[in-house]
């Protein structure tokens, strides 16, 4: 019985971290484009329930939205969003201390970019 409680506790603790770790707020955002140009600019993200998110990126000369969805196990957040006319698709392993480490691709021509959300001002837990 005591075995049961403490797994139980553990994997309590373990949902709950990604949780944690997944903030609401703005983001100041740098990134790499497939081609090797780099780009800045901000993000924001807003929960929509549950583990659903509303993403809007000011970045690199353009603006995209996305919805998302955050996975605990990884923590990952997931994102699919359209710029300029172009779907894409974005995944970001969520760090403890909020920062968002992405790969990404968008249109018909592929090619992978990195880019990195970390948080600024206005931020609050989820």
């Amino acid at each position: 019985m005591m075995r049961k409680v403490v797994i139980a506790a553990a994997l309590t603790a373990a949902l709950a971290s990604p949780a944690l770790a997944q903030r609401q707020g703005s983001y100041s955002v740098e990134g790499q484009s497939p081609d090797g140009q780099r780009y800045d600019g901000t993000a924001m993200l807003a929960p929509t329930g549950g583990n659903t998110w509303r993403v809007v990126w000011n970045a690199g000369g353009g603006t995209a939205q996305g919805v998302a969805i955050l996975i605990p196990q990884g923590p990952l957040l997931v994102v699919g969003y359209t710029m300029q006319g172009d779907t894409g698709v974005a995944v970001y392993a969520v760090q403890p201390d909020g920062r968002l480490l992405g790969t990404w691709t968008q249109g018909q021509g592929g090619g992978i970019g990195t880019e990195t959300l970390t948080p600024t001002g206005g931020q609050s837990g989820k």
